[in-house]
């Protein structure tokens, strides 16, 4: 590879200390090897300095008081030098091959500011458990998709890559949205965003992170509504004409449907057309197709059992059911 810029990955962690050594030695053990690693602690209470300062100066260590994800990530940012920014969040872990290919498609595509790649799921011992959430990520101009459907198929914290030069462009972090929440809608109003379809990295499902899902439905639809004044505003601050309007929101249509406990067939079909339309328009891949729709026709049609997959996720509703569907076979049998 003739141009080998220098890349910087922000390593955010709190309370890991548990998945630390794997995380920091994914990068340490990358192909790629012109990058610094930064590690910011954000006032750990568990292990997580003993950790880090084992690993004496072959990376760069930060440690202040819990402030949060976003502002740790500026911590780190503002310490690096490298002309690409990678993120690692301390329960993930890369692929060795994940800085060389990253390096290579910027170069390949120097209109890319922000990449995004895929990833697998493992569990707290890193046992692979599934694929993540889409396995074709968007590419180029995705704003419009941002302004009609108010989402593209996009990467989470620990797939995503940045050019120094473009995230500049969307500094400082939105407070209280996540990273990847955040640069994912904010940068395609600035530019074309890009994609590997290959997993680079390895998501860790655990106890902390499997709470993340909820089945309040108050606060999911303010999510989806805070999304949409944030596309817009967003918009509205790069000159980008056009609003996303919420009633296209398929998800928060779903959580509207659920919320009001009667089965509308209507509605239900709406659910189903609209989730086509969006699939084709993202260009999504028939498996993630049959998730999107199955995952909100149930949560439409069936209000209850859209409660359970709220709480379990898609993936681990399936999971229980066929195990109980198992368990009520050999009972019979």
């Amino acid at each position: 590879m003739k141009n080998q810029p220098l890349v910087s990955v922000i390593l955010g962690n709190y309370n890991y200390g548990r998945f630390l050594y794997q995380s920091i030695d994914s990068v340490l053990n990358q192909t790629y090897k012109n990058f610094e690693l930064i590690v910011v602690d954000d006032g750990s209470t568990d292990n997580s300095r003993e950790v880090i300062e084992s690993y004496h100066d072959r990376f760069v260590a930060i440690f202040q008081s819990n402030a949060g994800q976003e502002a740790s990530l500026t911590a780190g940012i503002e310490r690096s030098k490298g002309d690409i920014i990678c993120f690692l969040d301390a329960d993930d872990y890369f692929h060795p091959e994940k800085l060389s290919k990253v390096v290579q498609k910027f170069n390949e595509h120097p209109e890319w500011l922000q990449i995004g790649h895929c990833w697998i799921s493992v569990n707290s011992e890193g046992k692979p458990v599934g694929r993540g959430a889409s396995n074709i990520l968007s590419k180029g101009d995705v704003s419009p998709l941002l302004l009609k459907w108010g989402k593209y198929a996009s990467a989470i914290s620990s797939g995503l890559s940045c050019r120094r030069s473009a995230l500049e462009n969307v500094m400082p972090f939105e407070r209280g949205w996540g990273v990847d929440a955040y640069l994912n809608v904010a940068m395609p109003f600035y530019g074309k965003v890009g994609c590997i379809n290959e997993s680079l990295m390895f998501y860790r499902t655990h106890g902390k992170n499997l709470r993340a899902y909820s089945d309040d439905l108050s606060y999911l639809m303010q999510q989806r509504e805070a999304t949409a004044h944030f596309i817009n505003r967003t918009a509205e601050k790069a000159g980008v004409d056009g609003r996303f309007d919420i009633e296209r929101d398929i998800d928060y249509q779903s959580y509207k449907l659920m919320q009001n406990e009667t089965i509308s067939a209507r509605g239900v079909f709406k659910i189903i057309v609209l989730s086509l339309h969006e699939s084709i328009d993202i260009g999504r891949s028939p498996r993630d197709t049959l998730i999107r729709l199955l995952y909100r026709s149930i949560c439409a049609g069936f209000p209850k059992r859209g409660k359970h997959i709220l709480r379990l996720g898609f993936r681990r509703y399936v999971i229980t059911l066929l195990k109980r569907q198992q368990l009520a076979d050999s009972v019979r049998s």
